[in-house]
Order: structure tokens, then C-alpha cells, then sequence
């Protein structure tokens, strides 16, 4: 029914309508509001009852290596990790720590002000801030620092008890490895004391080889070992011992030669040049191959990085092995098709390959050598379908023709002192350790040149800021048109 002005009685008044609306929306509006706030202290709960974070760094920077998580993952008893810090609170050390009992259920960690704990502080001889021990079971392991390295290592200490003795030789001119200069081998004996490894120097001629020695290792040596002392070697490698052999080109040991000759093993009288794959890129010449290809086997498993040899000799297979033994070699690491042994000067000119007296290549570069392993027929088709490498039984030797790609000037370029580490590795038996250490920050610096500074500068100071006015203007312009 409508009035005389023709208004349904019936209807709301315009202002219920209105404010009828304005009430729904602020009704919604707090709603989500709600909702909202709702969302948020769920998430923030979540991520402080369950922390995460991801590493998109390409050297992995902030996260363990490959190595550290094998060796936690190897765990079978329970580890506690002890943390000195100021005030109990240090959110870097609680960061790496956190990182290790995420890769393990069997390690816990505790950070401990000193003062507010005297008594585990004098039981575990706290010296100064930054002490960290690690405790499995014995006596508690101090570790030399609060860093990966240093962490891992004393894990590996605290579990698995003393060090691993690994002995390097003397007596021959061979490369140092108490010494820091660019040619000697202190860097790797670091690498391998922060992996739970013992160096112990020996001279074969005075005192023999311990028989705790796990492997013995000879770098770059001068001049040739004595008959006794190859004949205290060859006793050595026929009752269970291990070698790592690095020789150097331009150096006369016939001796030392002729005892991995008896596993099959030819160390030539040349040095090698790779016009395929070397080191010119990094301002360095002919006689430095690089290798980025590997043959299936422990050392080299997972392998991807490139290694560098410098000047090496090359060491080839013999037609057969002088030896009672059945053994397994293995060219770990090889050049390119486009290598050859020179037997010429070293005098960086222009070489050239001889067909009648230089061996073409691929040359191998470092050669693994182990007790064979006899296979029935159907393992062997299978390995063979499968591309899979051939089995092998215990390690024996390790033979490279070049020493300087683990000395200290080349140690830490790519995949070189992991090669090095690996080839100790599988020779001691410590396969688990076998792995790609972590890298350094990479320098991805980019220089401008004096155009591009001008061009940069031009984008970023002035276009930039002038397109957002740009805009504004154009719009105002067209509303007011």
C-alpha cells in the first residue's frame, strides 16, 4: 500500500539501507581483519617452534658439506656438543650448531655461559670464550675452533678415538709438508689433520715403515730411493700397506719407478701437453691438462669439478703386472685425445707431436690400483649392461705423474684437493669421508668500464627517478584535456 505521494510503506528509509551497509562492511572488515592477525600468529609459531631456512648461495656456503653430513649420518651413538659462549646466547654458533643436529638425530648441542656454570665449565677445562667440546661416551674432544672443519673433526675424534697415522717420507727431496712455500704440502696436511688424521714424517733408510702407518705417501721426491729402502716399500705393499706415489717430471728415480712397475705400471720419461683441454684460460700453458671427465670409482664418485696438473709425466699401463697378486687398475683421472707425451725439451715453445717415438692420448693422470675381484658371468653381463665400473678388493696404490696440482699453490683450485684427500681416503680405508668439501666465496665482482659507470648512472639516478613524475604528469594532462 503506498501513500499519496506514491512511497511503499513497506520499504526501509534510505538511511537504514545506508547504514545497514556501512555496518556489513565494517563487519567483514574486521572479520579479516581477524582472520588476518589469526593467520599471522600461526605462522609466526610455526617458524618459531619449527625453524627452517634455504642455502641459494651456488658455493652452499651456509650449509654443511657433503662431508660433514656423511660422517654425521654415520652415527651410532649419541653426541653432545658443548659451546662456551658469552652469556649463553650467540646466534651465529646456534645457527651452525642447529644445522648439525638437523643432520643427525644422535647430536644434541648446548651453549653454556661459563659463569652461570662454573662446575662443567672446570670439568671440561674451560679456558676462554669460543671453547667448544664434543662428547661421545670418553673423554671430551676440544675442538680448534667454532667452524665446520674444525667441528667435524672433532666429532670424528670423540667417536672413532685416535687419529689415523698417515706417513709421509723423507729423505729424497720430497715436497714438505710442514712447509708453506707455493711448492710444499702444508695445506694439505692441514686438510687432513682437520680430518682426523695423524702425520707422521718417516725415513725408510733409518727407521723403516711403522706398522701403523694406514697409508704411506711419497711427493714429488728428488732423487731415488735406496735398495733397502725399495725393498722395505715392497714388504710393506705385500703385507696390507697402502701408497699414494706422486712424481714430477725431469726427475731420474728408476727405483722408485720400478716399484709400481710390479703392479703394471709404466712411469714414462716425458711430461704431458694437452692442446684440448688445458690451463691457457687461467694464463697458464700447454703443459697443464685440465681434467673435467672421470672413470667410475670411489675416489672419484660424485666427482664434478674440474682438476689441474701441472707439467705431469705420464704414467701408462704395462702389458702385465710383475706380480703374484691379480690387481685392478683403474685411469682415474686422464687428458684429452688432443694430449700427447712430450719427450723434448721443456722450453715452451711451439710442440709438436712425434708419432714414432710420443704416446698419443688420452694419457692417464692418476691411477688407482687394487686387488681384483673375480666376477661369475652373469655379474659381469650385468656390469657390463649397467656400464657400472669393475669390482674391486683392497687398495693397494695410488700413482699420479704430477704432485704440484695438491701442493700449496694449487690445493685449493676446484676439485684438486679433493682429489688429493679422496685418493688418502680410499687408500686408508676411510671411504665414508670421501666426498666435495665446501667451497670458498667465488669472486663474481663485475667491472664497469667507464661507459657502462656513465650508462648505470644515468638509469639509476636519473631515469628512474624522473618516470614516476613522467607518469603523473602524463595523466594529469590527459584528465585536465
Amino acid at each position: 500500500m503506498s501513500d499519496a505521494t506514491g512511497t511503499d510503506q513497506k520499504s526501509p528509509p534510505r538511511q537504514f539501507i545506508r547504514t545497514s551497509r556501512r555496518v556489513t562492511r565494517w563487519t567483514f572488515a574486521a572479520i579479516q581483519f581477524v582472520i588476518f592477525l589469526a593467520c599471522g600468529l600461526l605462522i609466526t609459531w610455526v617458524v618459531n617452534y619449527n625453524p627452517f631456512s634455504w642455502d641459494l648461495t651456488e658455493e652452499r656456503l651456509f650449509s654443511l658439506s657433503a662431508q660433514s653430513r656423511t660422517v654425521l649420518q654415520a652415527l651410532e651413538a649419541p653426541v653432545e656438543i658443548t659451546a662456551f659462549v658469552e652469556n649463553g646466547k650467540n646466534p651465529g654458533v646456534e645457527r651452525l650448531l642447529t644445522a648439525y643436529e638437523e643432520a643427525s638425530a644422535q647430536i644434541s648441542f648446548r651453549l653454556v655461559n661459563p659463569e652461570a656454570d662454573p662446575a662443567l665449565a672446570n670439568s671440561l677445562n674451560f679456558r676462554s670464550y669460543g671453547d667448544l667440546f664434543v662428547s661421545a661416551g670418553g673423554d671430551p674432544q676440544r675442538a680448534g675452533a667454532i667452524d665446520e672443519p674444525s667441528i667435524t673433526n672433532a666429532v670424528l675424534a670423540a667417536t672413532r678415538g685416535e687419529a689415523v697415522p698417515v706417513c709421509f717420507t723423507v729423505g729424497h727431496g720430497e715436497r714438505g709438508a710442514t712447509d708453506t712455500e707455493r711448492t710444499g704440502f702444508s695445506a694439505a696436511a692441514i686438510a687432513l689433520t682437520q680430518t682426523n688424521y695423524r702425520i707422521d714424517l718417516v725415513n725408510l733408510s733409518a727407521s723403516g715403515i711403522p706398522d701403523t702407518c694406514r697409508a704411506l705417501v711419497v711427493v714429488g721426491p728428488q732423487s731415488d730411493f735406496l735398495a733397502e729402502e725399495i725393498a722395505a716399500l715392497d714388504a710393506y705393499l705385500d703385507s696390507g700397506g697402502r701408497a699414494l706415489v706422486l712424481f714430477e717430471s725431469r726427475t731420474n728415480v728408476p727405483q722408485l719407478a720400478g716399484a709400481i712397475a710390479r703392479y703394471g705400471l709404466q712411469v714414462n720419461d716425458d711430461f704431458v701437453i694437452d692442446t684440448a683441454k688445458n690451463g691457457q684460460a687461467f694464463g697458464l700453458g700447454l703443459q697443464t691438462p685440465l681434467v673435467d671427465l672421470y672413470e667410475r670409482h670411489p675416489i672419484s664418485d660424485d666427482f664434478r669439478l674440474m682438476s689441474m696438473f701441472t707439467m705431469p709425466r705420464s704414467i701408462t699401463f704395462a702389458t702385465a703386472p710383475d706380480h703374484e697378486i691379480t690387481t685392478t687398475a683403474i685411469a682415474v683421472a686422464s687428458t684429452s685425445q688432443g694430449s700427447w707425451g712430450e719427450t723434448g725439451a721443456a722450453t715452451g715453445e711451439v710442440y709438436s707431436y712425434d708419432e714414432g717415438s710420443e704416446q698419443r692420448g688420452p694419457l692417464p693422470l692418476l691411477i688407482a690400483v687394487a686387488e681384483a675381484v673375480e666376477e661369475t658371468p652373469r655379474t659381469y653381463r650385468d656390469r657390463m649392461r649397467d656400464g657400472g665400473p669393475p669390482p674391486l678388493g683392497d687398495p693397494i696404490l695410488v700413482a699420479s705423474g704430477d704432485a704440484d696440482f695438491a701442493s700449496n699453490a694449487f690445493f685449493n683450485w676446484q676439485g684438486n684437493g679433493d682429489l688429493f684427500l679422496n685418493s688418502i681416503n680410499w687408500l686408508s680405508g676411510q671411504t665414508e669421508l670421501i666426498s666435495i668439501r665446501p667451497k670458498e666465496i667465488a669472486n663474481k665482482r663485475v667491472l664497469f668500464t667507464s661507459e657502462n659507470q656513465a650508462a648505470t648512472f644515468f638509469l639509476l639516478v636519473v631515469l628512474l627517478p624522473m618516470l614516476p613524475a613522467v607518469t603523473g604528469a602524463v595523466i594529469m594532462f590527459r584528465k585536465v584535456k
